[in-house]
């Protein structure tokens, strides 16, 4: 049973880090712009701060069960966080359709960690995953098995990566024409994610 929250962990975050998103994109760029070291680098620094957010989702799942009231504040919150985030990515979406010169990463290890660091959908994602886990009786509490489920994850999110870095030269074309309106792409998912929200909380 404790043995399964490493698979759980690993599962989860694979599916999670499947669709292209901010990360896996940029693992590929790295790698097509520079090389293979300098992306797997980017890969272990993004996984590292995996990590400590599967913690960080945990913890605050667990504290939010004990204030309720305190989750309708954050979801208020959650919503302004969406639409700044809209507004940015769209409009970063909008300005970088122009052919862009590549700059070189000198730190993949740094950069992972700072890009991933503020991928704002991590926490969330792996607080209501690990909570339905909890609430289906598939997980439990415990250090044992909080720590093997971040393990998992930190696997999961290793082993997606490195294969959209694997597949980065057979698709190198389609990667940096997608690329270019990904930041778009994002931007029109967290507004929808805000209107939503809005919706839901107050009609």
């Amino acid at each position: 049973m404790i043995l399964s929250h490493l698979v759980l962990g690993f599962v989860t975050s694979f599916i999670g880090y499947t669709p292209p998103s901010m990360l896996n994109i940029t693992a590929s760029k790295i790698y097509i712009e520079n090389n293979k070291k300098i992306a797997r680098q980017f890969i272990i620094g993004v996984s590292t701060i995996v990590l400590i957010q599967v913690f960080l989702a945990i913890k605050i799942s667990e504290f939010l069960e004990k204030q309720p009231q305190l989750i309708h504040w954050i979801q208020n919150l959650g919503i302004v966080i969406f639409s700044i985030l809209s507004i940015l990515f769209i409009y970063k979406g909008l300005s970088s359709q122009k052919t862009q010169e590549i700059k070189p990463v000198k730190n993949g290890f740094l950069f992972g960690l700072s890009l991933s660091s503020i991928n704002m959908f991590a926490i969330p994602f792996f607080a209501i995953t690990h909570s339905s886990f909890v609430m289906h009786g598939w997980a439990m509490s415990g250090f044992a098995c909080t720590s093997l489920f971040g393990i998992g994850t930190v696997l999961g999110t290793f082993a997606i990566l490195s294969s959209y870095v694997f597949l980065a030269k057979k698709v190198e074309d389609k990667i940096i024409t997608y690329a270019k309106y990904f930041n778009l792409l994002i931007g029109i998912i967290t507004g929808i994610v805000a209107v939503y929200s809005i919706i839901k909380l107050y009609f």
